[in-house]
């Protein structure tokens, strides 16, 4: 998550776009901790044959594409992207919880990284990646749903990743589910008097100590609308001090990027027909 003063690292509704799978988009296998939000990725920046200690979260959109924040591409510096998908517990090589335990990680390279043209380093902070393979659906990898008709006023949403936990200084190991709710936008430029919050973004949070942090960078930002998860917002910006009372993230809002979002997979989509056929 790029923090203000510092930087730091299926769909539903009115457009016509399908991902490749019969399978739901958007829905958990249980209400068990180890199978909340299967489609939460975990990105690993390489040099050559190092793993760096960079850190940022994208989101799976269909068997192909995930979805992450500009930043998340523009500013590390890396050889290679991998992402792994069916990831709860960082420092486990299983996970279990409470008697289930999850399939094998698959990690998979980002072969295409299509930044939005108009990122500054602030706005249009989206990043639309095509995975090498297209990626198995299972009980812990399924993909999520873009959003669809209008936001709700006094909705809570809900946050992922593995990045830092507010106050605590460290890294989660663990997959987050952080509860953010919504800002309205005027409130929230009144929050940020000496910022100027870029247009086309979601203001949640502002809760003492619940917050997105560092290395939650191009996380989802969840909203379940009739027991169907949409992915309105990916994770962007925020205060230097995450979790810091009235103060709260700032994420790229899905929705005013969707014509985008769908014109980028179908031109890869194409793309990739060509090659399979020379």
């Amino acid at each position: 998550m790029i923090r203000i003063l510092t930087f730091l690292l299926c769909t539903v509704g009115v457009l016509s776009f399908k991902i490749k799978s019969d399978n739901f988009c958007g829905v958990e296998a249980s209400a068990s901790l180890i199978h909340h939000n299967p489609w939460v990725v975990f990105l690993e920046y390489w040099r050559g044959d190092y793993r760096t200690d960079i850190r940022c979260t994208a989101t799976l959109i269909d068997s192909s594409h995930v979805i992450t924040a500009a930043h998340c591409i523009k500013k590390p510096k890396f050889t290679r992207l991998v992402a792994r998908l069916g990831e709860y517990d960082l420092a486990q090589s299983v996970d279990c919880v409470n008697g289930i335990c999850s399939s094998n990680v698959i990690q998979l390279q980002v072969i295409e990284q299509i930044v939005h043209p108009d990122y500054d380093g602030r706005a249009n902070d989206i990043a639309v990646l095509r995975l090498e393979a297209e990626a198995p659906y299972t009980d812990f990898i399924r993909p999520v749903c873009l959003p669809s008709g209008e936001l709700q006023p006094k909705i809570t949403f809900a946050a992922s990743g593995w990045g830092e936990i507010p106050r605590l200084g460290y890294y989660s190991s663990i997959k987050k589910i952080i509860p953010l709710p919504l800002w309205e936008r005027d409130a929230c430029i009144v929050a940020y008097k000496n910022f100027k919050v870029p247009p086309h973004v979601i203001c949640a949070g502002g809760i003492e100590g619940v917050d997105t942090c560092r290395g939650d960078s191009g996380g989802p930002l969840l909203w379940v609308r009739e027991r169907v998860v949409e992915l309105w917002g990916v994770t962007s910006l925020g205060n230097v001090k995450c979790g810091t009372k009235d103060s709260p993230g700032i994420y790229t809002n899905v929705a005013d990027y969707l014509e985008w979002i769908i014109a980028v997979i179908e031109t890869l989509n194409e793309k990739n027909v060509n090659e399979n056929h020379l």
